[in-house]
């Protein structure tokens, strides 16, 4: 029996993965990483750190795993971002008027497993995704005198991008009494495509390889590290660390991206604190702090104000800035069977208004995370979870940067989100 039970976790977690992999996924972002992993955490505005209590916690803290038992969570999202460019002012590089982004849907899976070793001791993997850096444009008409007659947003028909990042993530943790710590290695797999980016030939060292070749794909690998310290009975500290993952170029987007299609993962980590309260400590207040460092990965951190071609070492980039996330989150555990969340994150500017005109491919304006869920049981070794948010309307506006485009005109990108997710955790024996 346990051989095939096993065999039927394996093949769920390879199916799973491989769906992740295999999706044209967005996700709800900070910058272009997921506010939350996992139904619980979603609910709580990505807060949590200090307090894992089940498999899918592992993607944001590792030692989480000594506290989720032996169990197998599958999840799903239904995430619609709303994004749109408005042009105004003199004809420039983009397009007069409103353009909004065509594809409004995207279904995002997770799976998380977790086994423990012995009463101090745990394993498990987690198969979690980012997106975000996501657009689709429709080949709306130019006037004369901005394409020559082209069409789209960048005069080369429908225009976009698309980028998903899929984590597989084994982790091993470990309880030492009041500290618990844990690690895990990170397999990276990213797939990439752009189109109908004609407007910028002239500026890339390596046109043929800018924009239609289809999509490609890179590799690399990372870890992330945590703990968790109970500082008293009902107060805990966490934090965790992930390294900067260094990726495999994308050899067909040579011509777009900095340092020759150089893409890596920014380094991260997050910290917080978890306090029980109420009648037996049946309430708990998580309050996080976490920073993704977009500067440091030149592709996304350089500015596109440069009078270097793309492609380039040091060549223009999206200009993201580090972002800064405040987390807050609550959970109240109403009875055995009825667990309730909500949860909030504001997360800081990733855009400035200089470099708005080549975000409007990757319009991550959301600063706002408003969620909340709950969990049901549903029998003694299962219970469902869900968690919703809503990330209310942002828009940065700015001038064409010289350096390729009209100065007299200015672009407004903005977005919204909501996400939808439903999650099933099934507990086993040892």
């Amino acid at each position: 029996m346990a051989n095939k039970t096993s065999k039927n976790i394996s093949v769920i977690a390879l199916g799973m993965g491989l769906a992740l992999v295999a999706t044209d996924q967005a996700a709800a972002t900070e910058g272009y990483f997921q506010h939350g992993w996992g139904a619980r955490h979603g609910a709580l505005g990505g807060a949590g750190v200090a307090d894992g209590r089940d498999a899918s916690a592992a993607a944001l803290n590792p030692a989480s795993l000594v506290k989720a038992g032996n169990s197998l969570q599958l999840a799903a999202t239904l995430f619609s971002p709303r994004r749109s460019v408005t042009g105004t002012g003199e004809p420039g590089l983009a397009p007069l008027g409103t353009v909004d982004s065509v594809t409004n849907f995207f279904l995002v899976p997770n799976i998380a497993y977790s086994k423990q070793i012995d009463e101090n001791s745990a394993w498990g993997i987690t198969i979690y995704g980012n997106g975000g850096m996501n657009s689709d444009y429709p080949a709306v008409p130019r006037a004369l005198l901005e394409c020559g007659g082209g069409a789209g947003v960048f005069c080369g028909g429908e225009a976009g991008v698309n980028l998903s990042q899929a984590f597989i993530a084994p982790g091993y943790a470990r309880d030492f009494g009041k500290i618990s710590v844990g690690i895990t290695p990170l397999i990276v797999m990213q797939m990439f495509e752009a189109k109908g980016l004609v407007a910028f030939s002239g500026f890339s060292s390596d046109p043929a390889n800018l924009t239609g070749p289809g999509i490609d794909t890179s590799f690399g690998f990372g870890a992330k590290i945590g703990f968790e310290a109970e500082l008293t009975d009902s107060m805990r500290f966490g934090a965790s660390y992930q390294t900067k993952v260094n990726m495999s170029s994308f050899e067909t987007y040579t011509g777009l991206f900095a340092d020759q299609g150089d893409f890596d993962v920014p380094q991260n980590y997050q910290v917080g604190f978890a306090g029980d309260f109420g009648k037996d400590n049946n309430i708990t207040l998580m309050v996080d702090y976490k920073k993704i460092f977009y500067s440091d990965i030149g592709s996304v951190g350089g500015t596109a104000n440069v009078a270097l071609p793309f492609g380039v070492a040091g060549g223009p980039g999206f200009g993201w800035q580090d972002v800064d996330i405040y987390k807050i989150g609550m959970e109240y555990r109403r009875s055995e069977d009825w667990t309730w969340r909500l949860g909030f994150a504001h997360n800081s500017a990733a855009i400035l208004p200089s470099e708005v005109t080549l975000n409007i491919l990757a319009p991550a304006t959301v600063q706002d995370h408003i969620t909340g869920g709950f969990s049901y049981s549903v029998s003694d070794s299962s219970y469902i979870e869900v968690a919703g948010m809503y990330a209310p309307d942002v828009g940065i506006s700015g001038a064409e940067p010289a350096a390729f485009g009209n100065p007299n005109h200015t672009n407004t990108i903005a977005m919204k989100q909501y996400s939808f997710t439903v999650s099933w955790t099934m507990k086993f024996g040892d």
